[in-house]
């Protein structure tokens, strides 16, 4: 009978190594985080995100505009620099408690979009590339509490 000793203990080594990786990983992903406590900033950037992607994938009504701008409403009104429509649309779908601003980054040059501003508390943001009339856009939505003027 051979001596299997070695590579029984080679395998309870690897076996309980194994196992406390395991544990150590369980730990980490339960245990609540210096951050855990962010839920205002969390659910601002969380709001941001989701109106610029619902935003960016509603298809315009009109299939031409929608062909030439890649099925995208937010592509269409930067293209054209229709700003007081995308004012609009974020004024209608954010809560009036939300002060925000958007620029957009494009060949080179930053530009305001919206300017809903209200200076208060943290800012949040969120970004956004949107293909506009040729050119990268890059989006970025700031977002914080505190009531906008009409």
């Amino acid at each position: 009978m051979k001596n299997t000793k070695g590579q029984m203990h080679v395998l309870e080594v690897l076996l309980v190594a194994t196992l406390f990786t395991s544990t150590i990983n369980v730990a980490v992903s339960v245990l609540p985080t210096s951050d855990a406590n962010n839920y205002e900033e969390n659910d601002l950037y969380f709001t941001g995100l989701e109106i610029l992607e619902i935003f960016d994938e509603w298809v315009p009504v009109d299939s031409t505009i929608a062909a030439a701008h890649h099925d995208s409403t937010l592509s269409w009104w930067l293209a054209t620099e229709n700003y007081t429509a995308i004012k609009q649309y974020l004024d209608a779908g954010l809560s009036s408690s939300l002060s925000y601003r958007l620029e957009g980054i494009h060949a080179g040059q930053t530009e305001v979009i919206v300017d809903r501003t209200v200076e208060s508390g943290p800012v949040t943001q969120t970004f956004r590339l949107v293909w506009a009339d040729e050119e990268l856009w890059e989006l970025n939505l700031q977002l914080w509490y505190g009531y906008r003027e009409n």
